[in-house]
């Protein structure tokens, strides 16, 4: 096969493009934006990495499109030097602190813009759903009227329950009350009465069961614009408290190494083919839209890490340098970033292994119907 045709069978691939071209140029213009606010003099913004196709300056800063379209940089006068008028180093470390933030930030609110706009076009909202209990806490209401792990709840006080949020709405609708349970065991329809409790611990419900569910339909749903960007904010905000409280759930066995496993550009590259190929089936936008938010949020916790080579990195260093009142040696802190940045290519080394050996499992968009 000749590697046009290749190309060409695996065009959903490509999505990755124009996804990280997007991530990265959000990011670059926030860097751009709070330079320029704070005086410093910035020499260049580029989209893309060198070589350069062409660029043309505009008042003192040269705008460039250049030949490898995954990225885009900013180029600020002196981010060493203190002597050099209008240089980074020359600013104090308020508008350092800024501008190295703003990057991390235009990335969240990109991520919180991308799941708005999902919400806007349709988000996948279950319709109907087999919801089972998966375990019954020692106990708890549900053990003394008989529910076992397995049953399938079909209805709380004669209401139809087809979601997980049905099931839980009826249960705290109803606390304290004793109501019939609709159960289906092994083939048999049940009714059992349930006295729900009217309080209950912080990690327990009413009822006192852990639930799973598996969607059998699901449709979009379209909210409006302020509503939406709510929700976004809301979703964004709760996947970088998520991403940062993985150490701990790990530590605590909550979840599997498996299930939250990082991916590097390979893994990103076949999540985005996945995302294109879905939106190709369903003419439904709503998977790049998400990836992409999530892809960003995820590049905003990344990046604020406190390594070194990553803005994050740089913030410890101003950190340290407000503590100690003085400046970090400039040829100190360039091997500090520049050992930092050799692990990080070590890493991500190690991730395109591991993606290539090992692929993610395929991703599962809600989408049903």
């Amino acid at each position: 096969m000749d590697p046009l045709t290749l190309l060409w069978d695996n065009r959903q691939y490509l999505v990755i493009v124009p996804v990280l071209s997007l991530l990265m140029l959000v990011h670059e213009l926030g860097h751009y934006v709070t330079a320029r606010l704070s005086g410093m003099t910035v020499e260049e913004f580029g989209f893309g990495f060198p070589p350069r196709i062409v660029g043309k300056e505009i008042a003192g800063v040269i705008y460039s499109l250049n030949w490898i379209p995954l990225g885009a940089f900013v180029r600020i006068l002196g981010e060493d030097d203190p002597s050099q008028p209008g240089s980074f180093a020359s600013k104090g470390l308020l508008p350092r602190f800024i501008v190295l933030a703003a990057g991390s930030a235009m990335n969240f609110l990109l991520a919180v813009l991308m799941f708005a706009l999902a919400f806007i076009i349709g988000w996948p909202t279950p319709t109907s759903m087999r919801v089972e209990i998966a375990a019954v806490s020692a106990g708890s209401p549900a053990e003394a009227a008989g529910l076992q792990p397995g049953d399938q709840i079909v209805g709380v006080a004669d209401t139809p329950t087809p979601t997980m949020e049905d099931v839980q709405q009826a249960t705290r609708g109803h606390a304290g009350q004793t109501v019939d349970f609709q159960i289906r065991r092994g083939g048999e329809d049940l009714s059992l009465p349930v006295t729900l409790r009217s309080s209950w611990p912080s990690n327990a419900g009413p009822l006192g069961v852990s639930l799973r569910g598996q969607v059998l339909e699901s449709r979009p749903v379209s909210y409006p614009l302020p509503q939406a960007v709510v929700k976004g904010w809301e979703r964004a905000w709760q996947l970088v408290t998520l991403t940062l409280s993985i150490p701990i759930l790990l530590i605590q066995g909550a979840v599997s190494p498996d299930a939250v496993r990082p991916i590097g550009i390979v893994g990103m590259t076949q999540a985005a083919g996945q995302a294109a190929s879905a939106v190709a089936e369903t003419g439904w936008f709503f998977p790049l839209l998400a990836l992409t938010a999530a892809f960003s949020a995820g590049l905003a916790v990344a990046n604020m890490l406190p390594l070194p080579g990553l803005d994050g990195g740089r913030l410890l260093f101003l950190i340290i340098e407000a503590v100690r009142g003085r400046r970090i040696a400039p040829e100190r802190a360039e091997l500090v970033h520049a050992i930092g940045i050799a692990v990080l290519l070590a890493l991500m080394g190690v991730l395109i292994i591991s993606d290539i050996v090992s692929p993610a499992p395929p991703i599962d968009w809600g989408i049903r119907r």
